[in-house]
């Protein structure tokens, strides 16, 4: 696709947003984000960039999508609340944000000329799996609601799929890894930032299975699916993105051995009961025979960059990692007013 489209990036300044935007800057690529700025803003380093437009709005109002969309060739929609936990401390505004407002999303992205509609699903539309792995003709079991309306948001989204409008939901795994907007509530960044910040890691439960794919292997997948000049081998289809399948407990032990060897210390390990039942391994095979795409990243590359970054002081500013509403999601939802129209009056928004 060429350089001169612009790309409409929803939820563009959140975890995966602020690394995917600077490699479509990078690439030459006009960049509109579309982001209420609920979380803390990983772009704030790239706002005065020529390539970049910023709209600061929420994906439930209406007028401001279709502005959004004017003249966008691509979009990626990231914008969410995102998993079980956030979705669950907010049902009702997790389903007006991941659900209601998407068939006038994806409908005024094919009506306004808009050829390529790339969506944020998630691998947990499988729920619980027993199978050795889980590939994409696997049938969805959401066992939340979370889950339920991700698979339902492919289904609004493939039934526009045709020859002008191209569509693909990519189902992540659980992403690992540094941002600049950085989240510490998932499984890896959790258990690192747990080790980095109290010398102990807990694990809930631990027999439970989660892949996990790294930040810069998701985002160079959504790279690979703006520039492809085709999507023909996967419109209209879901694809599992995730690279390696561990056990909660083993990736406890993967982090300790990374973080005792980096500090010279030793972590101890707790593990106490967990009600959290979700299990699955993603077969991943789909991504990368028909897209001929490559796993680079592991979750020791995740794990040593949060390292990293803990011992250059990027977090000296926060009393306490674990609490601070810039880094988790739930404690945000729970600190701050999500609630639509932000001003209170549509008519003035």
């Amino acid at each position: 696709m060429s350089n001169e489209s612009v790309v409409l990036v929803t939820g563009g300044a959140g975890y995966i947003g602020s690394r995917l935007v600077p490699k479509l800057l990078a690439a030459g690529y006009q960049v509109r984000v579309l982001d209420a700025l609920f979380f803390s803003n990983g772009l704030e380093l790239l706002m005065s960039h020529p390539g970049l437009e910023f709209i600061k709005g929420d994906i439930r109002d209406k007028l401001i999508v279709e502005k959004a969309l004017q003249n966008a060739r691509t979009v990626v929609h990231l914008a969410a609340v995102a998993n079980d936990p956030s979705f669950n401390s907010a049902p009702e505004l997790g389903q007006s944000i991941n659900i209601d407002c998407l068939p006038h999303l994806m409908g005024s992205a094919r009506r306004l000329g808009c050829q390529r509609f790339i969506y944020a699903s998630s691998a947990s539309v499988y729920g619980i799996s027993a199978k050795p792995f889980v590939d994409e003709n696997q049938a969805c079991v959401p066992i939340t609601d979370y889950n339920r309306f991700k698979a339902q948001g492919e289904k609004i989204l493939f039934d526009l799929t045709d020859s002008t409008f191209q569509t693909v939901a990519v189902r992540a795994a659980t992403v690992c890894g540094w941002s600049p907007r950085q989240r510490l509530d998932l499984t890896v960044n959790i258990l690192t930032a747990s080790a980095l910040a109290r010398g102990e890691i807990t694990v809930f439960g631990g027999s439970q299975y989660r892949p996990n794919v790294h930040i810069g292997d998701l985002t160079r997948l959504y790279m690979m699916l703006v520039q492809r000049e085709s999507l023909s081998s996967v419109c209209g289809m879901a694809i599992n993105v995730g690279y390696e399948n561990h056990t909660v407990t083993d990736i406890a032990n993967r982090v300790k051995d990374i973080v005792d060897k980096y500090f010279s210390t030793n972590v101890p390990i707790t593990t106490t009961a967990s009600n959290d039942v979700r299990s699955y391994r993603l077969d991943s095979r789909r991504v990368q025979q028909q897209l001929g795409f490559e796993f680079i990243y592991s979750i020791r590359d995740a794990v040593l960059e949060i390292c990293e970054q803990w011992q250059s002081g990027r977090f000296t500013d926060s009393v306490d990692v674990l609490s601070d509403t810039r880094y988790h999601n739930v404690r945000n939802m729970q600190h701050n007013d999500w609630s639509f129209p932000p001003c209170g009056d549509t008519s003035s928004c």
